[in-house]
């Protein structure tokens, strides 16, 4: 073993997974208190993390987006995964909330609570962006996919049709966010030199960096308090039950997905620099959604399975996402 790619690996994951477990020894000690989680999912949700993502992308040059490694990628190991979960589903007679859930978890990622966080430790601003990129193109597609397989196994019993939740979904503080960075870069773009400067007034370029740290700031903050609030939320005694199906929904989330997406851009996108495969890699394998598990309560899909997907994925991704990021370092 590398020594030193063994500590890169170690300062880059133990912090995060550090306060998750700060998150959940507060909430052991009543320090953190579901009506807490709830204030803090809040801020987290409506205010820092779209000042996180609306500053990075838009600092971004707009050529730097479309990366397949970092968007197409990931959704063809996606798909790849979901169809043989829906063979599986088939072949063992799921049915309902029970085979939605079976198969959306083996892809629904936390790439926003713990995936930013870790993408930003792993490789500072510029894979903070690709993941903000991520976050803004890829997470769509996964909120639809999974609202469609609720509908596809005529699953849910919510009072609003399914059409109406998916319409919410997309009008999220998140997605906009995304939406709203890439336009000011697109238009930030128009006014670039070929050196890269942009050639605005100095009182608007200043005016930017102002609001920017500012956007910083706000967002830097929610990273560690989303962290600790998933950490307290996590209940250990939910994962008793269908152990066999969860053990191949959490295994294909923690292992399978991010190994497609990796054997997909080494094909496909051999010119991927290091910093767009580990994203894709390291999102890719990042633990169940906390969203997801929101959506399947609203809808009332299989909440204890999902719950169960979501704290069991989240105590093995301890030793999977490390073991991810020490193979990325060595490419």
């Amino acid at each position: 073993m590398d020594f030193l790619r063994a500590m890169d690996v170690l300062v880059i994951c133990v912090p995060v997974f550090a306060v998750l477990g700060l998150g959940k020894l507060l909430g052991l000690k009543g320090r953190i208190k579901e009506e807490h989680c709830q204030f803090i999912n809040w801020l987290v949700y409506t205010f820092s993390l779209p000042s996180l993502i609306f500053n990075e992308v838009a600092r971004q040059r707009f050529d730097t987006f479309f990366d397949p490694a970092v968007i197409v990628m990931p959704l063809i190991g996606l798909v790849l995964v979901a169809l043989i979960t829906m063979v599986i589903a088939k072949f063992n007679g799921y049915k309902g909330g029970f085979a939605a859930a079976f198969v959306f978890g083996t892809f629904w990622p936390n790439a926003t609570y713990i995936g930013l966080p870790l993408c930003q430790n792993a490789f500072g601003s510029e894979g903070l962006a690709k993941a903000a990129i991520y976050n803004g193109f890829v997470l769509p597609f996964v909120i639809l996919f999974g609202y469609l397989l609720i509908g596809f196994y005529g699953a849910g019993d919510g009072n609003v049709k399914i059409g109406a939740r998916i319409k919410k979904a997309f009008l999220n503080p998140i997605l906009i966010s995304a939406v709203a960075g890439v336009v000011v870069a697109v238009i930030a773009e128009q006014f670039r030199a070929a050196d890269g400067s942009l050639g605005l007034p100095v009182p608007v370029v200043s005016s930017a960096v102002l609001i920017g740290s500012f956007l910083k700031m706000i967002g830097v903050m929610g990273l560690p308090l989303a962290l600790l609030s998933i950490g307290a939320s996590l209940k250990w005694e939910q994962t008793k039950t269908h152990l066999g199906a969860l053990s191949w929904s959490v295994g294909c989330k923690l292992l399978l997905h991010p190994l497609f997406t990796m054997l997909l851009i080494g094909m496909m996108c051999p010119e991927a620099s290091p910093t767009a495969l580990g994203v894709a890699v390291i999102l890719s394998g990042t633990p169940s959604a906390v969203a997801m598990y929101v959506i399947s309560c609203q809808l009332g899909v299989e909440r204890g399975f999902v719950s169960s997907m979501l704290v069991l994925s989240t105590a093995l991704s301890v030793v999977t996402i490390p073991v991810w990021v020490y193979v990325l370092k060595g490419f």
